[in-house]
Parts: C-alpha cells; structure tokens; sequence
C-alpha cells in the first residue's frame, strides 16, 4: 500500500515539475496586467470619490484604445497632408504595429472584480445603454459612471494605456481620454492624456 501512495506521490511531484515551467512561461508572457495598482493611483489623483461614482463593470473595448491612440480606426496610420499632426509623441510606428497585433482581434467581454478596484460599487449595464430611460428608472440617483478599459502594454511594456470616461447624465457625447501611465522608482506615474479626437473639446 505505501508503494502505491509512493508512487502516486512521484507521480503528480513528476506532472508538477513538467508544468510548472509552462506556468511561469505563461504569466511572464501575459498581455495584460497582473493587478491593477496604475488604475487605483490614477482614480486617487484625480480626486474620483468612490462614495460619489460608480464604476461600469464591463471593461471597455482595446478597439477605443487603439483607435485613440492611433487617431484613426484600424492598423494603418494616417497623416493628412498640410493639417497639423496632433498624435502623441508616444507614437511610434514599429511599436504601434506589435500594439495593434497584440490587441486588437482581442474582443471577449471582459469584467471588473471588486478586489480590481476596491471601495467602488459597480454598475452591472451595456455602456450604451447609461442613462437611458430604463437606466434612470433603475438608477434614479446615479449621475456619474466610470468607464475604463483593460489596460494594455505598449513600447516592450515600457507604458500601459487606457481607456478612461466618466459617462454623465448631461453630457451625451460622452468624452473620454487614453491615460498613458509607466512604472518610474516603482512607482507608477501618469505620463500623458490622450484626447479622443471625435469629441470637441476633449483633450
């Protein structure tokens, strides 16, 4: 009997030891973020009370992210002749091409946990369906939801993107921004603001 148990222990530690490389190779591969610290820094320097808004659970689209960043929809990059350039210096085509390979024919739904962002109630709703008439009768004193994205790597993981709005009840155009954050001592820090360039007055 105790051969048996023996084996079977040599067994699952020899299973062990031929996945666990597979494991580490596929965290250490992973195209997104681990923990969402960046997010939580942002929210807190932008004085984002979680008493007064509310988060929407389902993550924002990579495509609103890309489409920002790059000023256009899709892989190709486009300056127009005699208008002024307004991209982000961040922008660099050869990083931008693995950017947009990586992300953009990612498009599962993916959802905000409550240790992802802790202290904040969420809202359980399709983005475009905030604030329409079923919305305000469910929610009659919600004015504010936060809209943000899975954040992304761009430039060998040097910067993370994404997306951030806050959804109003007054504001159908709803703006929105691509926060560019990177790790600097440790600490993460806000690098730029990307306006959305369909939205007036944006960024």
């Amino acid at each position: 009997m105790e051969n048996i148990h023996h084996e079977l222990n040599m067994r699952n530690l020899h299973i062990l030891i031929i996945l666990f490389p597979f494991f580490i190779s596929s965290c250490a591969t992973s195209p997104y973020l681990v923990d969402y610290e960046p997010i939580n820094i942002f929210l807190k320097s932008e004085n984002i009370s979680n008493k007064e808004y509310y988060i929407l659970r389902n993550k924002e689209n990579n495509i609103q992210t890309l489409r920002i960043f790059n000023r256009g929809k899709g892989k190709k990059h486009v300056v127009y002749p005699n208008e002024i350039d307004y991209t982000s210096t961040l922008f660099e085509q050869k990083y931008w091409n693995k950017l947009f390979h990586s992300y953009s024919k990612d498009t599962i739904q993916k959802y905000w946990k409550e240790e992802d962002l802790p202290g904040f109630k969420f809202i359980n709703e399709n983005r475009i369906e905030l604030f329409n008439y079923n919305f305000l009768i469910r929610y009659p004193k919600i004015e504010k939801v936060i809209v943000i994205s899975e954040p992304i790597y761009y430039h060998n993981k040097k910067y993370i993107l994404f997306l951030y709005s806050i959804d109003v009840i007054a504001n159908s155009s709803k703006p929105q921004i691509v926060v560019v954050m990177k790790r600097d001592k440790r600490k993460w820090i806000l690098v730029e603001k990307i306006g959305d360039y369909n939205c007036s007055g944006c960024l």
